[in-house]
C-alpha cells in the first residue's frame, strides 16, 4: 500500500472557490439522491468492506460535477489547482459540500483520487489509512491535497463545523509547478 501524502498549500484560491460555490449552492445535488435512497434493498449492509464509494448509497453530502459548474466556478477551480497551460479535459472534477451532520462511511475506492480540502476546521477532516496500515486523521486545512492509496480505508465523520468543502479529481492532479 502506498504512503499517505498530505501536501499543504496546493490550492491557491480556496476562499474564492468556496465563495463562488456558496453562490451556486442550489446547483449541488444531494448524494445519494432521494430515488437511490428509496431503492435501497432492506437487507443491504451499509458497512460492506468491499463497497465502492463511487456507487455507494449510504453516505450523505452534496456534489457539483464539473459538467454542471457555472463557468466562473470552473474557472476558479482550474486557476486553483492547475498551471495556465494545463489540459484538465482528461480529469473528472467534482466539488463536495458537507453540511453539518453530513458524512461518508468507511470505504475503499477502485480508482486513485486527489482530495483537496477547500475549508479549514478545528474539528473536521478526513480519516485515511496510511501505508503502515494505521488510521490517520487529517484535519481540514484549506489548500491541502491528500493523496492515499486507492485501496486504503478512508471516511469523513459527521461534520461539526459545516459547510465543509472539498474538491475531488480523478486521476489525482499533480501539484502545480512553483511560480
Amino acid at each position: 500500500m502506498e504512503e499517505l501524502r498530505v501536501i499543504r498549500n496546493v490550492v491557491r484560491n480556496c476562499s474564492e472557490i468556496v465563495a463562488i460555490a456558496e453562490k451556486y449552492r442550489d446547483l449541488f445535488e444531494d448524494y445519494p439522491s432521494n430515488g437511490a435512497v428509496a431503492a435501497r434493498p432492506p437487507d443491504r449492509d451499509p458497512l460492506d468492506p468491499y463497497r465502492d464509494s463511487e456507487y455507494e448509497e449510504d453516505d450523505r453530502y452534496h456534489i457539483l460535477e464539473a459538467n454542471r459548474m457555472p463557468a466562473d466556478l470552473l474557472t476558479a477551480v482550474v486557476r486553483g489547482i492547475a498551471d495556465a497551460d494545463s489540459d484538465l479535459s482528461r480529469f473528472y472534477v467534482q466539488i463536495n459540500r458537507y453540511d453539518r451532520g453530513d458524512y461518508v462511511l468507511p470505504h475503499r475506492d477502485k480508482v486513485q483520487q486527489g482530495l483537496y480540502m477547500l475549508t479549514s476546521s478545528t474539528r473536521d477532516g478526513l480519516v485515511a489509512q496510511g501505508g503502515d496500515g494505521r488510521m490517520n486523521f487529517v484535519g481540514d486545512q484549506a489548500g491541502t491535497l491528500v493523496l492515499h492509496d486507492a485501496s486504503a480505508w478512508h471516511w469523513v465523520d459527521p461534520v461539526h463545523e459545516g459547510p465543509r468543502y472539498s474538491l475531488v479529481t480523478i486521476p489525482p492532479r499533480p501539484p502545480r509547478r512553483s511560480s
